[in-house]
Formats: C-alpha cells, sequence, structure tokens
C-alpha cells in the first residue's frame, strides 16, 4: 500500500480492501432511517483483543510515502515516512465547539499526546491533553471528515441533486471509505455542486448526526490539501456524530464500508473484534503526523459505543503515530467493552 500524504495521490499502487473484515449490516423499512449495525454484533466480545500484525514495516507503516489519506487532489511531499494527510483547508475556519456535560475519562500514559471521546450513556467521557494543547482551535479532520461527505453525496444521488450517476457514487464511496482513497473523495465532494452547496450538504448531514456546533470547511487553506479534510472536528464533536451515524438516511453504504477497512489501514479501532470505523492522517504544521479514528465498537449489553481519538506522533512519523493509536487502543478496549453506548439494533 502507497504511504503518501491523506488528498493526495502517491506513486505506488494503493492496496486492496481487505474483504475478510466485513461486518453484517442490515437495512430498516424507515424511508429516512437505516439501522445498520446488528445485534449479533455488537455483542462481540472485547476482553481479548486481537495481537495481529497489520502490513509490513516498509509498505504500510514505514515506507517512503505515508498511505493516502483524505481527499486532496494534488500530491503533497512530506518527508519522513508518514501516508498523506487527511486533510482538506485550514485549521480555523471550521470549528467544533467542546460540550460542556462530560465526565473524566481514563487515564493512560502511551508516551505522546492523545484525545479520547467516547459515549456512555450518552455522557462525553473524555480523557487526554492534545485537543487543548493544539495550536489550532483543534484537531482537523483528515480523511475522517470523507465519512460526511459520503454520505451527502449518496442523499445527493437520492434526491436528484447530484452532479453524479448512481452507481459511480456508490463506486467512490466504496474506495474512499476502505482506502482512503482521495481522488474518490474529492469526486465526492464534486458531486455536490460548488465548495458552498458540498459544504452545507456536508455539514446537514452533521446536523442530522447529533453534531451540532462543527462547521465544513469550504476554503482550500493548505495548498495541495482538500478543504474538507482540513474541518476543525474535536473529539466530543465527532463522538456524537458516530452516535447518530447509524440511523442516517443514506448512510448503510458507508457503515458497511468502514466495515471493510483496507489491510495496512486496520489498525487502532481495528484491532477490536466488530468494529466499524475511519480513520485519517496527516502533518500538522510543524511536519508531526496526527493520526486519529472514530466509528463504532461493540459495548455492554449488545450497544454500539461510539468512540474517537488521535494522537500525535513521537517522533513526527505517521508509523510511530499509528503504533501509538494501537497502544491507546489496547489500554481503553476494556474499558469500551464496559460502556453503555447506542442500540446496535434500533434508531
Amino acid at each position: 500500500m502507497s504511504t503518501s500524504p491523506e488528498h493526495s495521490r502517491p506513486a505506488g499502487p494503493a492496496a486492496d480492501p481487505a474483504p475478510a473484515r466485513t461486518r453484517s449490516l442490515t437495512r430498516s423499512n424507515h424511508p429516512a432511517r437505516t439501522t445498520v449495525l446488528s445485534a449479533s454484533l455488537a455483542a462481540v466480545t472485547l476482553a481479548t483483543l486481537t495481537g495481529c500484525v497489520i502490513g509490513t514495516p516498509d509498505s504500510d507503516r514505514g515506507g517512503e510515502t505515508a498511505p493516502q489519506d483524505a481527499g486532496q487532489a494534488t500530491v503533497v511531499t512530506v518527508t519522513g515516512s508518514a501516508p498523506a494527510p487527511t486533510v482538506a483547508g485550514t485549521p480555523g475556519a471550521a470549528s467544533s465547539t467542546v460540550p460542556a456535560d462530560t465526565a473524566p475519562g481514563p487515564v493512560v500514559d502511551i508516551g505522546v499526546p492523545y484525545s479520547l471521546t467516547y459515549l456512555d450513556n450518552g455522557v462525553p467521557v473524555t480523557g487526554g491533553e492534545l485537543e487543548g494543547t493544539l495550536a489550532a482551535p483543534g484537531p482537523v479532520a483528515w480523511s475522517t471528515s470523507k465519512v460526511p461527505v459520503a454520505v451527502a453525496a449518496l442523499r445527493a444521488v437520492a434526491d436528484g441533486t447530484s452532479l453524479s450517476d448512481d452507481a459511480t457514487v456508490r463506486a467512490n464511496v466504496t474506495s474512499a471509505i476502505t482506502a482512503s482513497d482521495n481522488a474518490a473523495a474529492q469526486a465526492l465532494w464534486d458531486s455536490l455542486g460548488d465548495p458552498a452547496a458540498a459544504g452545507a450538504a456536508t455539514e446537514a448531514v452533521l446536523r442530522d448526526g447529533g453534531d451540532t456546533t462543527t462547521r465544513v470547511q469550504t476554503t482550500v487553506t493548505r495548498p495541495g490539501l482538500t478543504s474538507f479534510g482540513q474541518t476543525v472536528w474535536t473529539t466530543q464533536a465527532q463522538a456524537r456524530f458516530a452516535a447518530g451515524l447509524q440511523c442516517l438516511a443514506g448512510a448503510g453504504p458507508v457503515l458497511t464500508a468502514m466495515g471493510q477497512i483496507s489491510a495496512g489501514q486496520d489498525y487502532g479501532l481495528g484491532r477490536i473484534p466488530g468494529a466499524v470505523f475511519k480513520g485519517g492522517w496527516g502533518p500538522d504544521l510543524s511536519g508531526a503526523y496526527q493520526v486519529r479514528q472514530f466509528g463504532l465498537v461493540p459495548g455492554a449489553d449488545g450497544t454500539l459505543v461510539p468512540v474517537a481519538l488521535e494522537v500525535v506522533s513521537a517522533d513526527g512519523s505517521y508509523a510511530s503515530g499509528s503504533a501509538a493509536l494501537d497502544t491507546l487502543v489496547d489500554r481503553i478496549s476494556g474499558v469500551l467493552a464496559g460502556a453503555h453506548g447506542v442500540s446496535g439494533t434500533a434508531c
């Protein structure tokens, strides 16, 4: 798999999606809502995590270029062995307000700054110091922004406003989510119209999913990167959105793809059996890689726990950042397994 920054096209071939990671998804008959995760999926125990090795050091985590990530159309040169960033715009033009009703989360030492939010009985439980120490107003979304963009693109096809067609959009959704293909993500964004229209459509998805504050970045603020990838998206706001994702109209194919993440990108939350998630990564203004993920993992009593987390690489590389995300997930997996999330069977 190539390891170029998000929103850029690496020179090497992209990895194929990992077919073995398909999750069971079902649809409800409600015309505007989608129930996507079965109770059997949510019941998967997290007591013992798989200790699989993801990819090879030279191609997936330690290559000359980092794996491609979120939707940018031109090549960005990043020194080190980090994947292409999933950034799109300037951090600060789009922002999230940290909810006041939070509870303190677990304190873990993983040797790097991190941020963590998960929902337990509807309350955001937060940990880490990263969001409070970034020079920017908050962490940027990178390729995790591809999730609401993909939902918006599918909705546009359904309501007849898309500038593309159903087959093309669905193919691009699969590529943008499973392999974090940047060109596919850009095509989804472009299918929504001009930047203002695309931003409004994507923001509407966030609002419907429960994120009431995040504003989608529609202006390219870092040359070579997409605007939407530079949306400032806190882990608190992202976890809220994850809680509502499975019931969003148009989210079914996106959640299916989030259960089929390609080998080499299935670290972190991918170590938890039954996890449905999307990652994003890219260099901050100093060049150090930020690596983040969000999604749903099996919790207590058959629920699905919305979770979002982010780390900053210890040595600035993508490989180090993804390894730190592995460590963070390993440390909190038991806590997540005991949390009471959202229903996995009804909306």
